[in-house]
């Protein structure tokens, strides 16, 4: 796992080599830039789930209706809306609940796209469409270099499909990310972070906007790996309940970049947190003065916040692993866990 997460910022040159022209504020995705789609409905399950919502944003903020949806729950609930394209992200392209939901949607007449790292899988050849990744083999169970790079494929594919105001901004944005990613990869504040809570009762990660779907997920690696309790909030509903599992002993990771209204409501968020004792780890790129209320600092560069969602990513990636290291964790392969599921 270590290995794959010092290798983002290749597989990230690998996923944007030749697909971006800063110059002229374009991406070229081939003929996919061509599908128009009036609405986006994305169907994926775990990690790929939480690019899926990070997808799903992109759209809607191009001003295209879009949606993110559990494979397991649309291949028999969720019929297709209109003329939706329907985009199944999975790292194997043989992920068996999102094949189940790309075939329900191809049963409706519903145009199917394959976000996918394998080329001739089975999500790939029976998809209408196909836009690889290009990650390159991940070995581990959990996925990390994956992550990153489904991220970056879902920037490409709604600037390549729709249009927004910031489009060069974006693309700028993606060009650095590869040497951001590289300057997070020092590992020595994660370690001490981990070092300092392994004995944590629970883990919680909060963040909005951009920022939700990397809480969820670093919940999600964290629980994977170390076996022990955490979970993800949009950051507005710790008051809504999770609130009254806080405590000095459940660290709770906030995600807060920019210095809009959203982090500006994510630090009062996270002074709710502090007024319950509970200790404050802040993943933040110093445009805001959340580190006042923090008890340890992540830096990210300061970026656009599509692609601040990877950087905080890679330092959540990089507490786990070191918490799942001091608590002796079998890393590689957790219990119970395969790397492709091809089972429903």
């Amino acid at each position: 796992m270590l290995k794959e997460i010092h290798e983002q910022p290749r597989a990230l040159r690998q996923c944007l080599r030749g697909r971006v022209d800063e110059l002229a504020g374009t991406v070229d995705i081939g003929d996919l830039g061509d599908l128009s789609p009036t609405g986006v409905q994305f169907v994926a399950c775990g990690t790929s789930y939480h690019a899926a919502l990070h997808g799903a944003q992109l759209f809607r903020e191009a001003g295209i209706p879009a949606q993110a949806f559990l494979a397991s729950e649309y291949a028999t609930a969720t019929p297709p809306i209109g003329d939706a394209l329907v985009v199944g992200v999975t790292q194997s392209g043989e992920t068996a609940d999102t094949l189940s939901a790309l075939r329900a949607a191809r049963r409706c007449g519903a145009r199917t796209l394959a976000v996918t790292n394998v080329v001739g899988s089975t999500a790939a050849r029976e998809c209408d469409h196909a836009l690889y990744i290009r990650a390159g083999p991940e070995i581990g169970v959990a996925a990390t270099k994956t992550f990153a790079s489904q991220l970056a494929a879902l920037n490409l594919l709604a600037l390549g499909t729709s249009s927004t105001g910031d489009a060069r901004q974006v693309i700028s944005a993606l060009r650095d990310l590869p040497g951001h990613v590289q300057e997070v990869l020092d590992e020595s504040a994660a370690q001490e972070i981990a070092e300092l809570y392994q004995d944590a009762d629970a883990y919680f990660f909060i963040g909005r906007g951009y920022q939700e779907p990397v809480a969820l997920e670093g919940a999600l690696k964290m629980k994977e790996i170390t076996y022990k309790h955490a979970e993800g909030f949009a950051s507005g509903e710790l008051k809504h309940g999770p609130l009254a599992l806080v405590t000095e002993n459940t660290p709770v990771f906030a995600i807060v970049t920019g210095d809009d209204e959203r982090a500006h409501k994510t630090i009062g968020n996270v002074k709710e947190v502090e007024a319950r004792d509970a200790p404050v780890v802040a993943i933040t790129d110093g445009q805001n003065d959340v580190e006042r209320y923090a008890d340890h600092v992540l830096e990210i560069p300061a970026t656009h916040p599509r692609a601040a969602a990877v950087l905080a990513n890679t330092h959540l990636q990089l507490v786990s692993y070191h918490t799942a290291a001091l608590l002796g964790r079998n890393i590689d392969k957790p219990r119970n866990l395969a790397k492709s599921v091809t089972v429903e």
